[in-house]
């Protein structure tokens, strides 16, 4: 394409040549003063039918207002044939094209396309795309996708219409499957989209619909999810949880945790509802104690787990602490650190000392040792402070 900050700097340059101003020379041509000003920043070109008049009032041939650039020999011809003529014949090459086609108008860039368009690959024409007509690019991608199908035109698809782009969808999915369908997913039509996505479902399973997800509606998701569940269990919706409605993941998990417990839901536990999730962690610590909870204790709230902490001591000391212990509170940890302390002293500490608090812990080695003497703290010794020990040993 044309360097737009070299020819800018020539129409700023010939302007002030010509001591006339952005305003006036804006009132010349007919445009606004940003135009002026947008041009000479190189910004933005000037419309190929504003060239001729730039150079009459410059006095200058239009090839010095773009330089000796490619395209420029285009251009000429383009404004000397002045028309819409669609079968007129321009010698053009391909690099020329490439290079004006922003400046021409549609019915400029269709014309100059019709003349060069067997010489023009997929790249070529996805690259021309924005400059020309709808229907010319929807009969260029239709002849691709005859020849090659829809993969070369993802670059093109926001160019083509939606109805020739969903018809090119329904041919591939029924030669290829949905997969294919990737390369132009976000510019198929939702309704196309849901209709295919429920075929696919009904063929190969909800695993089939994984890449194209973001594009199926909530709907037809929640939809597919519920049969999913009723067929695999809650393991067949890991691939497609995001796209799935919270309401439909809490359900399923629901009836999940009735059927195989809590432990069958942390494949999906990121897409459940803090709620459900603490809900079903109460109910299976009263049925099955804190160790059922460890695989789900990331998810759990924390007054849960502390909640669940606290029983669990009651009924099994502080050894039935340790698989979650790096998510109950420091609250929580030294409560219960203290009582186990006071009831089985520092040896029963053993399973959660990495947990612990340091002051905590070596304030009650200290005192197991006044009591009954350096041996008893031997199972704690690689978590107290080092001082502490020595000075022990010492006395």
């Amino acid at each position: 394409m044309f360097d737009m900050k070299k020819v800018g700097r020539q129409i700023a340059q010939l302007r002030k040549a010509n001591k006339i101003t952005q305003m006036k020379l804006a009132d010349q041509l007919g445009v606004s003063f940003q135009a002026i000003s947008n041009w000479e920043r190189g910004e933005t070109m000037p419309d190929i039918s504003k060239l001729p008049e730039l150079a009459e009032i410059f006095n200058v041939s239009i090839d010095e207002i773009l330089g000796n650039e490619k395209g420029v020999k285009l251009i000429n011809n383009l404004i000397e044939k002045d028309n819409t003529d669609s079968s007129i014949e321009l010698e053009v090459e391909k690099e020329e094209f490439l290079n004006v086609a922003p400046i021409l108008n549609i019915d400029q860039a269709d014309i100059v396309f019709r003349n060069v368009e067997n010489h023009l690959t997929i790249t070529d024409t996805s690259d021309i795309a924005p400059f020309v007509s709808e229907d010319l690019i929807d009969e260029c991608a239709k002849k691709e996708f005859d020849s090659n199908g829809i993969k070369e035109l993802s670059r093109m698809a926001p160019y083509i219409s939606n109805d020739v782009i969903d018809e090119f969808a329904e041919k591939e999915f029924e030669s290829n499957g949905i997969e294919e369908l990737t390369w132009v997913a976000p510019f198929i039509s939702t309704e196309l989209m849901d209709e295919l996505a429920k075929k696919e479902f009904e063929t190969n399973g909800i695993k089939a619909l994984t890449t194209l997800a973001p594009f199926i509606s909530e709907e037809v998701m929640n939809e597919c999810a519920k049969k999913e569940f009723e067929t695999s269990g809650i393991k067949g919706l890991t691939q497609v949880a995001p796209f799935i409605s919270n309401e439909i993941i809490d359900e399923c998990a629901k009836k999940e945790f009735e059927t195989n417990g809590i432990k069958g839901l942390t494949q999906v536990a990121p897409f459940i509802s803090d709620e459900i999730i603490d809900e079903l962690a109460m109910k299976e610590f009263e049925l099955n104690g804190i160790k059922e909870i460890t695989s789900m204790a990331a998810f759990i709230g924390d007054e849960i787990i502390d909640e669940c902490a606290k029983k669990e001591f009651e009924t099994n000391g502080i050894k039935g602490l340790a698989q979650v212990a790096p998510f109950i509170s420091d609250e929580i940890i030294n409560e219960c650190t203290r009582k186990s302390y006071e009831l089985n002293g520092i040896k029963s500490l053993a399973p959660i000392c990495p947990f612990i608090e340091g002051d905590l812990l070596n304030e009650l080695a200290l005192d197991a040792i006044s009591k009954h003497g350096i041996n008893e703290i031997i199972s704690v010794i690689p978590f107290l402070n080092s001082k502490i020990v020595k000075n022990a040993v010492i006395k």
